[in-house]
């Protein structure tokens, strides 16, 4: 369980802070301000196919663009923030906002053609077929006294 008190921020309680403070403050604030962010993935490999799953909450397949390119699987989007409350009214905002992208290699089995892409409750499920291992074939090797020979086929 993760707690955390309801109580107005240090801005306001300038007395109190040292600055110190505020520059420590400041320092970590450049890190929860990102605009970019990686969605969360699972990646599994089964019999006939590989499958990734992004957790991206809150975004419509709208939202999302997925292409192959140079034997990558790029996802990429943009959870926008809707801008319903101002900063300072913000007590804590752990939600994560602005562009993202995941790049995939993918392996030389995959058909990129039967690529596939659902979404469903905030999860991208996104299904790489594998191709069928193509089938031996027995080449038979003949006699060559039977047949021409590799240099009389050159004149």
């Amino acid at each position: 369980m993760y707690h955390f008190e309801l109580k107005p921020s240090r801005k306001n309680n300038v007395l109190n802070s040292t600055s110190w403070e505020k520059e420590f403050d400041k320092l970590f604030d450049v890190f929860n301000k990102s605009d970019y962010y990686a969605p969360a993935c699972e990646i599994l490999d089964e019999e006939k196919s590989y499958s990734i799953s992004l957790d991206v909450p809150g975004l419509k397949k709208e939202d999302i663009d997925l292409e192959v390119k140079d034997n990558r699987l790029v996802v990429s989007g943009e959870r926008k923030f809707e801008g319903k409350t101002e900063k300072d009214n913000v007590l804590r905002s752990e939600r994560r906002y602005g562009k993202f992208s995941r790049v995939f290699s993918l392996p030389q089995n995959v058909n990129t053609d039967a690529i596939e892409a659902r979404f469903e409750n905030g999860v991208l499920a996104i299904n790489l077929p594998k191709e069928e291992k193509s089938q031996a074939k027995k080449i038979t090797i003949s006699d060559w006294s039977n047949k021409e020979s590799p240099a009389s086929l050159s004149n």
